[in-house]
């Protein structure tokens, strides 16, 4: 939830297990995937599907570039089932993420390369923490960036 943004994006089960499920190890490298939203759904705006990390992708332990590939394939497929692209999600080696610098310039770019279809990018980072601290979203705007308050997933 954004209250700042006036918006709200539910998280289904299946999206917040998938991200959950891919947190980084202990000297094990950066995973990551798409972020795709329901915007036809009855509750809402839900996050019905992220996409699972991908042998073509190239991962360090800080670093992360999803294959464009991959990426192209998952957004056809996606909207085709009425899915939309809202951003993308990875993991970071530390227990409570923060946005790096480098993070921030990847989605600022993200949305300049996809302006009419992804103006303002969600960019969720999965840590290490189990906890509801484990996992923040933000929204990534030109001109300011704003941290989601996360809630528990919601059953959709």
């Amino acid at each position: 939830m954004w209250d700042e943004l006036g918006v709200e994006i539910h998280v289904s089960n299946a999206a917040a297990t998938a991200m959950k499920r891919h947190r980084q190890p202990l000297g094990g490298v950066e995973r990551g995937g798409l972020l795709f939203v329901d915007p036809g759904h009855p509750v809402g705006l839900v996050l019905a599907r992220v996409t699972s990390p991908h042998s073509a992708d190239r991962a360090g332990e800080h670093s992360l570039i999803m294959d464009f590939a991959r990426c192209a394939r998952e957004i056809c497929k996606a909207n085709l089932e009425g899915l939309r692209l809202i951003g993308f999600w990875h993991s970071h080696p530390e227990e409570v993420p923060n946005l790096s610098t480098i993070d921030i310039s990847n989605f600022r770019s993200l949305a300049r390369r996809n302006a009419a279809d992804l103006p303002w990018p969600v960019a969720i980072i999965v840590g290490r923490d189990p906890g509801a601290e484990g996992i923040r979203a933000w929204s990534v705007r030109p001109d300011r960036i704003y941290r989601a308050e996360w809630s528990a997933p919601a059953d959709k």
